[in-house]
């Protein structure tokens, strides 16, 4: 009973170190510099919101993902609207797209993931008529 118990032991600390790896590497990018800007952040329906960043710790040449139920439904992932930019050599990307002009008013959350991962930043665009 002994052996099985140091097995199993052997087996969290196995799972916590991968844990903690991957914790690790998420947070990386956020502690390299990562950045989302939205202008305008209050937008009318119907006309187009520029968005910017930085995404270090991305490859040159990645397409980053800009995520928000407010975007249309032009790309996805997960099934939520997406707009797609590229990782340029300074880690930086551009991307723009068009508010649905029947999209209603509100609070809208828009967030950025890269190659599979979340980059752990957020921004609110806000939507009018």
């Amino acid at each position: 009973m002994r052996r099985l118990s140091r097995i199993h032991l052997a087996s969290c600390a196995a799972g916590a170190a991968v844990t903690l790896s991957s914790a690790v590497s998420t947070a990386a990018p956020t502690a390299l510099g990562v950045a989302l800007t939205l202008r305008p952040g209050t937008v009318h329906a119907g006309n187009v919101v520029r968005i910017r960043g930085s995404a270090r710790g991305c490859q040159v040449g990645n397409s980053v993902f800009v995520i928000s139920r407010t975007f249309p439904r032009v790309h996805e992932f997960a099934g939520v609207p997406a707009v797609l930019g590229k990782v340029g050599a300074s880690s930086k990307f551009r991307a723009g797209t068009r508010i649905p002009s029947r999209r209603l008013p509100g609070r809208y959350s828009v967030s950025v993931r890269c190659g599979g991962g979340n980059l752990g930043i957020s921004r609110t665009l806000t939507v009018v008529r």
